[in-house]
Order: structure tokens, then sequence, then C-alpha cells
């Protein structure tokens, strides 16, 4: 037997012996239903445990979301874990000229996970809203006030969270 001949049965018992490609995608979406490995390279560890390269799982994960099959990753945090104990949803009511600046600096703020604007109501007049995260109330209630300050916002509510709801991640498969 020639050495292209031996080489090419190899590939093919260790493809036959591999998930395929589905199968693959698959088993790569119920690893990342769950937690991500907590280490410095954790696509790598994902590979790892189903047979892949690091390199292989990026490259799956970006055709996954090329074909639209794939909208994120993102990251759940345990603020409360992390040493965030002081959350609030803060809003404001802003004029409609200042709002997109006023978001933009508060967007731009370590303190803020999220900054986004809705239809205010009568009996809810704010139209601008940032989730605060940070290790003590004075933190974000001195960013908040020096915003105000500075734009010259009066009607603004800082609302702390008083406890943490369950969050989990989308379950497409079954492990």
């Amino acid at each position: 037997m020639t050495q292209t001949n031996q080489t090419d049965r190899q590939d093919q018992t260790n493809q036959a012996n591999r998930p395929n490609c589905q199968e693959q995608e698959q088993e790569l979406i119920k690893t990342l239903q769950g937690n991500l490995p907590f280490e410095e390279n954790p696509y790598e560890a994902i590979g790892k445990s189903l047979g892949l390269s690091e390199d292989e799982v990026v490259e799956m994960l970006k055709a996954l979301k090329a074909s639209d099959r794939l909208k994120r990753v993102g990251a759940i945090l345990r603020h409360q874990k992390s040493g965030y104990t002081s959350n609030a949803m803060v809003v404001f009511r802003t004029e409609q000229a200042m709002t997109e600046t006023v978001g933009a600096v508060l967007a731009a703020s370590p303190l803020v996970s999220h900054c986004y604007e809705r239809t205010s109501y009568e009996k809810w007049p704010y139209n601008l809203y940032a989730m605060f995260h940070s290790r003590n109330d004075c933190e974000i209630e001195a960013f908040v006030e020096s915003v105000a300050e500075k734009y010259k916002i009066t009607d603004f509510e800082i609302l702390y969270s008083v406890r943490e709801l369950k969050k989990t991640s989308m379950i497409f498969y079954k492990t």
C-alpha cells in the first residue's frame, strides 16, 4: 500500500469517527447554553471538550453567525457575586435635543451596562434609561447628579435594585 493510500484511509477513518457538522454545531450550541469556562481561553476549553481546536470553534461560530443561525454569544454577569452590590436603573426626562448627547455620556461611563431611549408618557415622563452597577450607592449618585447638573436635567429617578431576579440562558437543545 502506498503512503498516499494509507493517509487517505486514515483520514476517512478519522472523519468517520467524527460527528458530522450539524452534530458538532448542536454540541457546540449545547455547550454555549451553559456557563463559559472561567479560563483565559474559553473557546479553547470548549474545543477540547468537543474534540475541536479553538480555531475550529471560532470558525464554526462565525459560520453560524454568517448563516443567521446564531444571533450572538453574550455573557450574563452576576453583579452581586462580582462585588457590584449597588445596581440601579436611572431614568431621566431629557429635552429631545439633548437626549442623544446625554445618552452618549451615560453609555460611555464604566458604571453603565446599557443605556437606551424610550417613549415617554404623561404618567411616566422619562425617556432616557441607564442601568448602573457599582460597589456602592454613593458612586452612582455622584455620577448621576453630575450629569444632571451639567445638562440641567431636573427630572430623574434612581431606582435601586432590591433583589436580583433569576438570570438564565436560552435553551435550544437539551443536554
